[in-house]
């Protein structure tokens, strides 16, 4: 009963920014339990190519652009998991524009342009993945999880656009899981820390040396090891959790308090 808790064959997961990073890591997890999987960046090549490395593993995966900034590429999506599986049971919120600048150096445009992002595209996706989560079995529902970060909690130079729409996802995360969680819908954020990804790089030796020493366990996150976070929310392990959020960073949050 253990191992099969976490079992998600039979479920079709969207992992949203999946083609590098947090999200493909994400992504071949799931995969690993057992979920068809669906690939999806703004390129379509990049999804391709994922994809297919995940089907010469054994895995179930398609790939499939979109483009969560734009309601028409939104509602293709929709449209296409609609005719093709009849279902959603997991939807990964992890595309993301994290716009490296200060606040008097960031336009209105910026601003917009990251809105439609990083919230509206959130917002968007979720909706969707209501719509046809709720034409699951009453008793199946489904999970929505919205990858976050711990700057939501804690300011960083240059990083004030980014840090503003994660924390707003909190909120956005509490009135789904409330307004949904008649339909059996779970809806909960992860919020990792410091990763070994591409925004790891931006900073300088000298912060990413203080941020470390900070850091608890000592070292950055594996990347996997948000994909384990969100296998647990995924699946029937979770399934008495909603509206909640979880952060993954090593314990840095309890070190700068």
């Amino acid at each position: 009963m253990s191992r099969e808790i976490f079992d998600l064959t039979g479920r079709v997961a969207l992992i949203t920014g999946s083609t590098m990073g947090l999200g493909r890591a994400t992504a071949q997890v799931l995969a690993e339990h057992g979920a068809h999987v669906v690939i999806s960046s703004r390129k379509q090549d990049a999804c391709d190519e994922v994809a297919a490395e995940f089907r010469e593993l054994g895995l179930s995966a398609e790939g499939r652009a979109c483009h969560i900034g734009n309601e028409d590429t939104v509602a293709a999506m929709y449209a296409h998991l609609g005719e093709r599986h009849g279902r959603l049971d997991i939807l990964i919120n992890n595309a993301v524009l994290s716009p490296w600048r200060t606040i008097l150096d960031t336009d209105h445009g910026l601003v917009k342009k990251a809105l439609d992002v990083n919230i509206g595209g959130y917002w968007q996706m979720s909706v969707g993945a209501v719509e046809l989560m709720r034409k699951n079995s009453p008793n199946i529902g489904g999970s929505i999880i919205n990858i976050s970060s711990t700057a939501a909690r804690h300011a960083s130079p240059n990083l004030a656009l980014y840090s503003t729409f994660k924390a707003a996802l909190d909120g956005m995360t509490r009135s789904f899981a409330l307004e949904f969680g008649p339909d059996q819908i779970r809806v909960n954020t992860i919020l990792p820390g410091l990763f070994e990804t591409s925004l790891a790089d931006a900073y300088t030796p000298e912060v990413k040396a203080k941020m470390l020493a900070q850091t608890p366990l000592g070292r950055l996150g594996d990347p996997v090891e948000v994909g384990y976070a969100v296998l647990y929310l995924a699946s029937d392990a979770a399934r008495y959790t909603t509206g909640t959020s979880l952060v993954i960073d090593g314990g840095r949050t309890v070190s700068i308090g």
